[in-house]
């Protein structure tokens, strides 16, 4: 299973010392977490639920900006998915499932985001941390697809994530 800090530090400490700071760094998003939920929350109660609505159209309809130097397609879905795995280091665990010229499929069994969510009683909020993966991907390089299936924020057992080479005959559900 990948995604423990041993996987990013240049020496290894004990899983005892791995825990421990993996429950620092839950603690502490957590408490920002909980801002995002008690504002949102306060502006419900004042603007009634169309402020939930206000804040899901932000959201959703945030696109990044295109990257300026994209390269070939398999090359640059090589670097993305090796961003994305030293991004996820202590807040995601991850399996490899697919791994692909074209192709970079992920399990994601553990993410401290879902967790945090479902405990606050608000993953539909935490859905909007999910919402960047598709146009993360796309900016990244235009050529490059995401399928999503399952997502643990919404209580499936892991997040699936393929993330492919788009063929210019073929439709995006081909990436599976």
């Amino acid at each position: 299973m990948l995604g423990g800090l041993n996987d990013i530090l240049p020496e290894p400490i004990s899983e005892e010392s791995e825990k421990i700071l993996l429950e620092l760094l839950k603690r502490k998003m957590k408490s920002a977490s909980r801002v995002s939920v008690e504002l949102l929350r306060a502006m419900e109660a004042r603007f009634g639920p169309e402020a939930r609505e206000v804040a899901r159209d932000m959201v959703f309809g945030q696109r990044p900006e295109q990257r300026r130097q994209v390269g070939p397609p398999e090359e640059d879905l090589r670097e993305f998915t090796a961003d994305l795995e030293k991004n996820c280091v202590g807040t995601h665990r991850w399996e490899r499932v697919i791994d692909e010229p074209g192709r970079v499929g992920y399990f994601f069994t553990q993410c401290l985001w879902a967790e945090i969510y479902r405990e606050l009683g608000e993953p539909d909020l935490g859905l909007y941390f999910c919402a960047g993966d598709e146009p993360s991907v796309n900016a990244y390089n235009s050529k490059l697809g995401f399928l999503r299936t399952k997502v643990k924020m919404t209580g499936d057992e892991v997040c699936d994530h393929i993330f492919y080479v788009k063929d210019q005959d073929q439709d995006q559900d081909n990436g599976r």
